[in-house]
């Protein structure tokens, strides 16, 4: 069971609360109603962000990858496009891409991979989730409670992660015979239990008086030479808001488009990490974390991932959570004007 999904949405917690004061008054009621809901639900992070693996297991049947590639023959040429969807400035990841011309490579995307198609679901069935939950009385049998929210708020998380993972975005096969994404995410995992204080038994993190997640006492001091540190540094010196123009990103109108845009970039980034001239019979060998260049490249790209997707799963949270808001409203303001029409309709009636 990994504890990185874990891991990167209670970070996500952290990151909205540190950013509360940045939101406007509208955004900060949301943002504290939504981590005086989570507040309740933190220990159940390990096991309902693994879900999408350990029950689901739809990463079996493309859920939780999009892959890109070149194409490889004639067919996949005909197939292949621009993407021209693009990641908010705000997001790291995208300056590991030293040949920016690469953003407009035409790619083949084998579309029976459905990542972002899975967040935009999901994202939806949470909104529906808190309507009714808002509207039935309490104790119905149809109504949704507090901890299955929690479980898609959570699974969601574990998706958009994966969105971040170069090799969930690249259309070789880094799994086998290759070790190389293996590799990479029990290194993170590894990396995380090192620092931080987690029961085993209990599968759950251990908290500081502020409820943030708390660091091992003897590994603070080691803590500042490790990726994650970094990440968190890269974190604290940007910032974001909801309300920003552009917030998710140029030519992107929805969660399926944001994540397809983050989708984009992990690719870019794994062709900058294993690059697409090195044949798969060497990278089949290749072990990244005992190759030293490999594994210093890993450790910098892993604080851009991490923070990237902290930063994304925040954002479609609180994007989500506000859904409900946002569709009372345009169904007041639909009934607002079909009553307008009605009484048009009366006035010219004879």
């Amino acid at each position: 069971m990994t504890v990185a999904h874990a891991w990167v949405g209670l970070m996500a917690l952290q990151r909205l609360k540190s950013l509360r004061g940045k939101f406007d008054s509208y955004y900060g009621k949301q943002v504290d109603a939504f981590l005086r809901f989570f507040d309740k639900h933190k220990d159940a992070f390990v096991q309902g962000a693994w879900f999408p693996d350990s029950v689901i297991s739809d990463n079996l049947a493309g859920g939780h990858t999009y892959k890109l590639g070149v194409p490889k023959n004639k067919s996949e040429e005909e197939k292949a496009v621009v993407i021209k969807n693009r990641t908010p400035g705000y997001l790291s990841c995208q300056t590991l891409i030293k040949d920016k011309s690469r953003l407009s490579e035409k790619l083949y995307n084998d579309y029976s991979y459905t990542l972002p198609d899975r967040c935009e679901a999901l994202s939806h069935s949470i909104r529906d989730m808190i309507l009714i939950q808002r509207k039935e009385p309490k104790g119905s049998d149809i109504m949704f409670n507090d901890d299955q929210i929690t479980l898609y708020f959570l699974m969601l998380s574990h998706y958009i992660a994966d969105a971040h993972v170069p090799p969930h975005c690249d259309s070789r096969d880094f799994y086998t015979p290759s070790t190389i994404h293996p590799d990479m995410e029990s290194w993170w995992d590894k990396e995380i239990l090192k620092y931080y204080a987690f029961d085993k038994e209990r599968k759950v993190f251990d908290y500081d008086i502020n409820g943030a997640v708390e660091l091992k006492k003897d590994a603070k001091k080691l803590f500042e030479t490790s990726f994650l540190c970094e990440a968190l540094k890269i974190l604290n010196s940007r910032a974001w808001s909801p309300k920003d123009k552009e917030i998710l990103g140029e030519g992107n109108v929805k969660i399926y488009d944001y994540l397809k845009a983050v989708c984009f970039v992990s690719y870019l980034v794994s062709t900058e990490f294993i690059p697409l001239s090195m044949p798969a019979s060497q990278y089949n060998k290749l072990k990244i974390l005992e190759d030293r260049q490999y594994f210093d490249r890993l450790k910098q790209i892993s604080s851009h991932i991490f923070a990237d997707a902290i930063d994304s799963i925040a954002l479609v949270w609180i994007l989500t959570w506000d859904k409900y808001n946002k569709l009372q409203e345009d169904i007041a303001q639909k009934k607002k004007e079909i009553a307008s029409e009605n009484k048009k309709k009366k006035k010219t009636t004879p």
